[in-house]
């Protein structure tokens, strides 16, 4: 059902600070607004509840971080689906180097269905760096996803990435927005 690696992150070109002509003010909103989506999510719906479909343990070079961070030899991704009242609205991937999870973050390799959102925005030496934006047109491999899920789509996905840093700590959380996730109306 999802590849070893849905590779989201280096799958496609990256925008900072882009305003890009195809993209509405409704979604655009959506990919700029910094705050916890899963709050906002949670927000939207009755039943907000995370499904990991799969996390594991990987070399940096398969990985953008390699890139951001040389000094990384192991990465930690964590690929989720999160839902509302059932139904798969974000498709998020997170990787986070192994010199990250050391002291209070060490938990974030077992946190199962808890949303990272709320580990993450409960901290107090949160910082987040600038929003990227990425658009992923027809026939791309997030639209076999979303074949998968049942939530077939005839335009273009969208999508959102950025570091974050927990005590000076990085990691990097991409978030897909599908098609019922309701940003593209």
């Amino acid at each position: 059902m999802f590849n070893p690696l849905l590779n989201i992150v280096s799958s496609t070109h990256w925008q900072k600070n882009s305003h890009p002509q195809s993209c509405s003010k409704q979604i655009l909103s959506w990919l700029l607004d910094e705050t916890s989506l899963t709050k906002k999510l949670e927000q939207q719906c009755e039943k907000f509840t995370v499904e990991v479909k799969q996390q594991l343990n990987t070399n940096a070079n398969e990985s953008v971080l390699s890139q951001l961070f040389p000094q990384s030899e192991q990465i930690l991704v964590r690929e989720v689906l999160l839902h509302c009242d059932g139904v798969a609205n974000i498709f998020a991937q997170t990787e986070i180097p192994y010199q990250t999870l050391a002291d209070k973050q060490k938990k974030l390799a077992n946190i199962g269905s808890e949303s990272l959102g709320k580990f993450l925005f409960q901290d107090k030496t949160l910082q987040r760096g600038k929003i990227e934006i990425a658009e992923f047109p027809i026939g791309s491999s997030l639209h076999e996803l979303c074949d998968v899920l049942q939530q077939p789509c005839d335009h273009s996905l969208w999508a959102r990435r950025s570091l974050f840093y927990i005590e000076n700590k990085p990691l990097l959380v991409s978030e897909v927005f599908l098609p019922a996730s309701g940003i593209y109306k």
